[in-house]
């Protein structure tokens, strides 16, 4: 088990809205493998509401999705900035209802410190057949310690599309903060 990180995930809440497809969107590799955004920030950006919830609207400050990407809410994004945690860029993006009409913007919660952290030597690993960079499949996801920064509290992992890792002493203060739609997973339990 690792003892300085975990795997920021998404807490299923009942009647929280779904967010289906991202639209308007021309880098998505990009932005699933923490390319910096800083200098063609896109705008425009859109989330459909998923169809087969119709009737989910009750806003969180984050979503799970089936895109990779972290949603959040101002809320969370202010307090964010707040902690100065660098390499952290947050993407405006508008979330709509079943009607196409804009419900609330929020952000996309971005990490461009992209960290080689995998013991490959304990974690089970397939590399992806179209992107010799990254990894297909994973069991018993196993980091280097000693490969991370001691000052990183926010990070990708190299090779991993969904996997963004956040330092346990910031994760137990955004969860005392009441943030909702937000849980931790244990890096040893991540399997893709």
């Amino acid at each position: 088990m690792n003892d300085r990180f975990t795997i920021w995930n998404f807490k299923d809440v009942p009647n929280a809205y779904v967010p289906k497809k991202l639209l308007n969107i021309k880098k998505k590799l990009a932005l699933r493998t923490g390319v910096s955004f800083v200098d063609d920030m896109p705008n425009n950006l859109q989330f459909s509401a998923d169809p087969d919830y119709p009737n989910d609207l009750l806003m969180l400050d984050s979503f799970g999705n089936t895109q990779s990407v972290i949603p959040i809410s101002p809320k969370l994004k202010t307090y964010l900035e707040s902690k100065d945690i660098p390499n952290l860029e947050f993407i405006p993006v508008d979330m709509l209802d079943h009607k196409s009409r804009v419900i609330e913007q929020y952000f996309l919660l971005h990490s461009t410190e992209v960290i080689d952290a995998i013991d490959k030597t304990q974690t089970e690993l397939e590399v992806d057949d179209l992107n010799a960079e990254m990894y297909d499949t994973v069991e018993n996801l196993i980091l280097l310690d000693e490969s991370i920064p001691a000052d990183i509290q926010i990070f990708r992992v190299k090779g991993l599309y969904d996997v963004t890792c956040v330092s346990k002493t910031l994760a137990k203060e955004i969860d005392d903060n009441g943030f909702t739609g937000i849980e931790w997973e244990e890096t040893s339990e991540y399997s893709y």
